[in-house]
């Protein structure tokens, strides 16, 4: 396929480049929530993988303590309840989804830092300080100013052991359950296995077919979560033809012909949609691929998993299909030993957009991201209003926002991207981790079908992005 595309990049008419972009793009989409470990992670125990203020919905058949300790943990009970609320989903007695060390006890934080001097609870307050990088990650909220003082002040004191009688309360607040019982589930035909020796993160796809008599509405999803102890998270693609059930390894960006439709991390939750709307399955065969991150931190050989996505569905159509739009730009140098800020506008220019309702952003830039927004400019010249910001952006921990704002034919949406390049060379938009992008993914209603002219695109989900006028401002 990418020679096709090459051959494409390089005519000379708008619309075969176009084609070009679109199906580059769709190769990048899978990245939206690569690698995204940030709690305590094997590379230098200050890193894990997401860690959750809720448990995953079906979380699982695998065991793992939640974070749970069975005995008093001979910490000051301020400290305790704050591990508790913000920590040990991930970081429990038994670590769950890649994250490798506990924090539940005095020993367990006074342990030595393996990958550097001090201990683990000095780690443990750089983290929950680091602006770029805390911990808990994004979209978990952060440490409130008085819980990082908490965690602070006992640092400070030296990290004293207590003999207080804690709350043995619960570990955070439950997982919102899917507002429905789910009628479709999508997992392997087997499980997969981890292997003695696998690499740090794997990546393994497998596809499921839908057939419907009728065409349906998706009106929520979600992970339907086995073993966590080596999932990470959960990408969520149609494709156009048939993949294989059996999991096997695959592309972290997964595929150019694949659409992505969902993602899933640690603390992301489901994704319910609004009731005016649902994603499509069309009458007859919806071909689905899933793509499972795993992260073998604990080194478990012999793991096994057949975690999925499962649906809510009605034939009852809602009054709109909902679709995906890239805001952003696919064409664009960041210069070496720079900070650099691109700043993309895209004018709704069809009277489809009037009325339009956007209801869900998913930002995605790649390790070189710092920040991230768009702005509506009502008419394309009114008071900007923010439909997405993310200030401090973060590579590991890309996830779901809900958003609920409308727009206009005339309506200019503005999107900033701004990137720190530390290294000595140009980074240009690609699909790998050591290129870039710049693409806020909204989930809209009612979605504009795809347009084609001769065979080739001139309207679908890249359009924003492959079509905008953007400036760069270098420091």
């Amino acid at each position: 396929m990418r020679a096709p595309l090459e051959e494409t990049m390089n005519r000379t008419t708008v619309l075969a480049r176009g084609l070009a972009v679109t199906m580059t793009a769709l190769a990048l989409l899978a990245a939206a929530c690569s690698d995204g470990a940030t709690g305590m992670s094997a590379d230098d125990e200050t890193e894990g993988s997401n860690a959750p203020t809720q448990p995953p919905i079906g979380a699982g058949s695998s065991g793992g303590s939640s974070g749970e300790s069975s005995g008093p943990s001979a910490l000051p009970c301020d400290v305790d309840a704050v591990l508790k609320s913000k920590c040990q989903n991930c970081h429990g007695a038994s670590p769950d989804f890649g994250a490798s060390v506990p924090l539940v006890t005095h020993q367990d934080l006074t342990k030595a830092f393996s990958k550097g001097s001090g201990k683990v609870f000095e780690a443990v307050l750089a983290r929950v300080k680091d602006a770029q990088r805390p911990m808990p990650p994004q979209p978990n909220p952060k440490l409130s100013d008085k819980e990082i003082a908490t965690i602070e002040s006992w640092v400070k004191a030296g990290a004293p052991s207590s003999n207080e009688a804690c709350s043995s309360g619960p570990q955070g607040p439950i997982d919102k359950p899917l507002p429905c019982t789910a009628d479709q589930t999508l997992v392997a035909a087997t499980p997969f296995t981890m292997q003695a020796g696998a690499p740090l993160d794997q990546y393994v796809c497998f596809g499921v077919d839908i057939n419907t008599a009728t065409k349906r509405h998706i009106t929520a999803l979600g992970p339907k979560v086995d073993n966590k102890k080596i999932l990470h998270h959960i990408l969520l693609f149609q494709t156009n033809q048939a993949y294989s059930t059996t999991p096997k390894a695959c592309a972290a960006f997964g595929s150019a012909a694949w659409k992505l439709v969902a993602g899933w991390a640690p603390g992301g939750g489901n994704l319910e949609l609004p009731v005016e709307a649902g994603f499509p399955e069309e009458k007859g065969t919806t071909h689905w691929v899933v793509q499972l991150h795993y992260n073998n931190a604990l080194n478990l050989p012999g793991a096994t998993d057949r975690s999925g996505y499962q649906f809510c569905t009605t034939d009852k159509l809602r009054p709109n299909d909902a679709g995906v739009l890239a805001f952003g730009s696919t064409n664009f140098n960041i210069p070496p030993r720079s900070t650099t800020s691109i700043t993309c506008d895209y004018t709704l220019n069809d009277n489809r957009f009037n009325g339009v309702k956007f209801f869900n952003a998913s930002p995605h830039m790649h390790t070189l991201g710092q920040s991230m927004s768009t702005v509506r400019l009502p008419g394309g010249k009114g008071t900007p209003e923010t439909i997405f910001d993310q200030p401090t952006f973060s590579f590991e921990n890309q996830s779901n926002y809900p958003i609920n704002k409308t727009a206009a034919r005339g309506d200019v949406f503005r999107t900033n991207c701004t990137y720190k390049n530390t290294t000595d060379s140009a980074v240009k938009f690609g699909e790998g981790t050591g290129d870039e992008m710049c693409f806020d993914f909204l989930a809209y209603y009612p979605a504009i079908p795809d347009q084609t002219l001769l065979g080739l695109p001139i309207f679908t989900w890249v359009t924003p992005s492959s079509g905008a006028k953007c400036t760069t401002t270098t420091k």
